[in-house]
């Protein structure tokens, strides 16, 4: 069900479990936006914007010269709106049924750092509108400088698949590329991200923290035994979908005894890495191992395969 609370959309789901391919879930709530740290003259629709306020549906962000403002996402997601830059918030909605948070932007001017995330219990859909062009992952890391007079914007994506619907084309920019683009014009083809620009955006991610995306490595042995699923690129895509897995751990005696994989539709496998092919529907991938001390440690990652996910 989705409704508003103070002017906020809220989707409110009951807190049940869900039975996807035999495995009990739990929904979410949709993300209450905050702003969390705002330097400089920052207003919302035309009032002063204080640090801690909730930005409700349709607010305006406008950012004067040398003035920012990050807004954070209670469920990870993380917006940088530059100097000089307009941004609209146009909602924030939970599906409980496909269990996926959708985030829609409008980006009237300006230049926006996006970190696009959810945990891996829920999917994401986080789309900036950009003039007419829509700009949209379903998690990344990416960048969008938008000239309004021009109706001309740049698009860098530091980690993660972006995707642009010109008009006329549709521009997939991956992990490391970035593209310039005008509302109907020709076909492009991205290219690799300078070096330096790539230092600066990955400069501005540290800086933010909080990433969802990143694949931890694996660290020495010792303390508590703990599981991670990795090697996970997209966790959305088109019937049928192949996604690859790969088991990182961290801790214990650093010796793995066993590993299981439990896909969600009554096959497994044991393997450190491995690939799987899915069907039409959600499913949760379990994760479950061993050490050689019979310590055990379980993650999880959900999957959802669609009919066209436009992803």
């Amino acid at each position: 069900m989705i409704r508003f609370v103070n002017s906020i959309l809220i989707a409110t789901v009951v807190f049940m479990g869900v039975a996807l391919h035999g495995v009990a879930v739990y929904a979410e709530d949709a993300s209450i936006v905050r702003a969390t740290q705002v330097d400089g003259t920052v207003t919302r629709n035309g009032v002063p914007l204080k640090e801690g306020d909730v930005i409700q549906r349709d607010d305006s962000i406008n950012t004067k010269e040398k003035s920012s403002v990050v807004l954070t996402w209670s469920n990870g997601s993380i917006l940088e709106i530059y100097p000089e830059t307009t941004v609209v918030l146009r909602g924030v909605m939970f599906e409980g049924d496909r269990k996926l948070e959708t985030t829609l932007l409008g980006l009237e001017k300006g230049r926006i750092f996006a970190k696009a995330q959810v945990p891996d219990n829920i999917f994401c859909h986080f789309e900036v509108k950009a003039g007419n062009i829509p700009v949209s992952s379903q998690g990344a890391e990416f960048a969008v400088n938008y000239v309004e007079a021009d109706r001309k914007l740049t698009l860098w994506s530091l980690l993660g698949v972006v995707i642009a619907d010109t008009g006329t084309n549709r521009a997939r920019i991956e992990d490391g590329q970035y593209a310039a683009l005008k509302a109907g014009g020709a076909q492009v083809t991205p290219l690799p991200i300078p070096d330096k620009t790539r230092e600066a955006l990955l400069k501005t991610s540290n800086r933010l923290g909080g990433s969802l995306l990143i694949e931890d490595v694996v660290v020495s042995s010792g303390g508590k035994f703990t599981a991670k699923i990795g090697g996970v690129k997209n966790r959305r895509g088109n019937s049928p979908y192949t996604v690859n897995f790969k088991a990182l751990t961290s801790g214990g005696s650093g010796k793995i005894k066993t590993i299981r994989w439990d896909f969600g539709d009554g096959e497994s496998t044991a393997a450190k890495e491995t690939k799987h092919t899915f069907t039409q529907g959600v499913y949760v991938v379990v994760l479950t191992m061993e050490d050689d001390r019979g310590e055990k440690a379980t993650a999880q990652v959900n999957i959802s395969v669609e009919e066209n996910c436009g992803c």
